[in-house]
This record gives C-alpha cells, sequence and structure tokens, in this order.
C-alpha cells in the first residue's frame, strides 16, 4: 500500500470519528492533525500535530500563537500556520453569541423533549448520551451505540472517554426501543448499573437513563433504579459489600 493512500485511508477514519462522535472526541493533538488537512494535503500531519505542542506547550497555546511563530515548525506551510493563527478570533467571535443560543436541558421534560425528537422515529435501536453544563445547557451529543447486540462494555467505555473529553459533570443516556415497550431489558439495566459506577468513579452525574418507544417513555430516575444502583456501588466501595440485584421483587 502506498504511503499517500494510507494516508487517506487514516483521514477516513478520522472523519467517521468525528462524525460519529463530534470533534472534540479526539485528543488535543489529534484535532490539530485534522485542521491540518487541507492545508497539509501530501504529508502525514500527526508529527507536525506533535511537534506544534510540544514546541508551545499546550492545545491552547498553539492556537494562541502567530503565523509568524507557527510557520517555524518542520513542514508547517503558510497557509496552514494563517489558517491556525486565526482560530482563537474566530473561537472568540462565537463563544460571545454561544452562551445564549445553546438549548437549555434544565429539566426532565426539556431533556425528553430533546432526547424523543431525535430518537423516536429511527427505525434501528440507538443509544446516545448528552452532556450537560451547570446551567443546564446542552454541551454536546453522542452516539454510543446501535442495534441491540451493541456489547454495553463497549458503550460505557465509549461513554467514560467521551465525558473525560468534554469535561461535563452532568449526563443523560438515552436510548429507543423501535418495535417494542418503553421498558428495560436486562442488557438495558446491565448497562446502567455500569454506567452509574463508571460516571461514580469520574465524580460525573447520571441525571437519567430513559428509553423511548412511540410515544412511551421509560425514566430509570423516576422509577427509582438510578439512587439503589448508586447506593449499592457506594456501599460497595465503602463497606466492600455487594448488593444484591436492587430490582429484584419488583
Amino acid at each position: 500500500m502506498s504511503e499517500a493512500h494510507m494516508h487517506d485511508d487514516h483521514r477516513q477514519r478520522m472523519r467517521a470519528r468525528i462524525e460519529k462522535n463530534g470533534i472534540l472526541s479526539l485528543q488535543d493533538h489529534e484535532i490539530l492533525e485534522y485542521l491540518l488537512y487541507p492545508f497539509v494535503p501530501r504529508k502525514d500531519t500527526n508529527p507536525i500535530a506533535h511537534k506544534l505542542i510540544d514546541k508551545f506547550g499546550s492545545f491552547r497555546a498553539v492556537l494562541g500563537a502567530d503565523a509568524k511563530a507557527l510557520k517555524t515548525v518542520h513542514n508547517m506551510t503558510d497557509k496552514a500556520a494563517l489558517f491556525l493563527s486565526t482560530l482563537s478570533d474566530i473561537a472568540r467571535k462565537f463563544c460571545a453569541e454561544e452562551g445564549e443560543e445553546r438549548e437549555k436541558v434544565d429539566t426532565y421534560e426539556r431533556a425528553v423533549d430533546y432526547l424523543s425528537a431525535q430518537l423516536k422515529n429511527c427505525e434501528t435501536e440507538k443509544i446516545v448520551a448528552i452532556f450537560i453544563d451547570q446551567n443546564g445547557r446542552l454541551k454536546h451529543k453522542c452516539e454510543l451505540g446501535t442495534g441491540t447486540e451493541t456489547d454495553c462494555r463497549l458503550q460505557v467505555n465509549e461513554l467514560v472517554m467521551l465525558t473525560q473529553n468534554f469535561r461535563c459533570n452532568y449526563v443523560y443516556i438515552a436510548h429507543n426501543h423501535p418495535h417494542g415497550m418503553a421498558r428495560p431489558s436486562f442488557s438495558d439495566v446491565e448497562f446502567t448499573k455500569w454506567a452509574v459506577a463508571a460516571l461514580e468513579v469520574l465524580g460525573v452525574r447520571l441525571l437519567d437513563h430513559i428509553i423511548i418507544a412511540g410515544d412511551e417513555v421509560y425514566s430509570f430516575k423516576k422509577d427509582g433504579d438510578l439512587e439503589r444502583f448508586k447506593s449499592s456501588y457506594v456501599d460497595f466501595v465503602t463497606n466492600g459489600n455487594l448488593a444484591a440485584d436492587p430490582r429484584k421483587g419488583k
């Protein structure tokens, strides 16, 4: 396989990751690598991205550098340096307006409305997570998996990685049952238990796991499961007691 073909394949995989989970799911050097694609078309931009961060010390510092300084990095082009040097000003302009425009998801009802609009007409089962800031505004939406056979451990791993990347303290999870009722299956319960435990480790609050089936909605929080799962996890960490399945007998 030619070097050019290898670069093309790598770039396609990177674009697929961004399409699925957004650019902020990438590490800092990967974001820089992606931003350089149009301006450095025939070279591997991964080493350039690493050199930029090594030279300037951080992703933020790279975007805060002027074009002249950026051009001192090996293989940086004039157009790439000019482009990167403008991004901090573009970001400031965006942030000046963005706070008022982001959608509010500060209540259960608003979360259900938002997630229902995303999922109720999907013909295949899909699980998504939305990340909320401290003011109750939507920061990001990501897909964790599709289909009923997706391994819940892989979904939780993806959730943990995205939560760390997005630096959010609040998360909603939701999925749909396209051809069934809005009641949790065994795998739904297992996924939610693992998600609660993994997010507790990160100091992140799972606000709810919502199941949507047409106009019918199920809430793990309203049914009391989230608090039971959290209590079971805390008891295990504190006392070493692994509680019995809190759903038994319900």
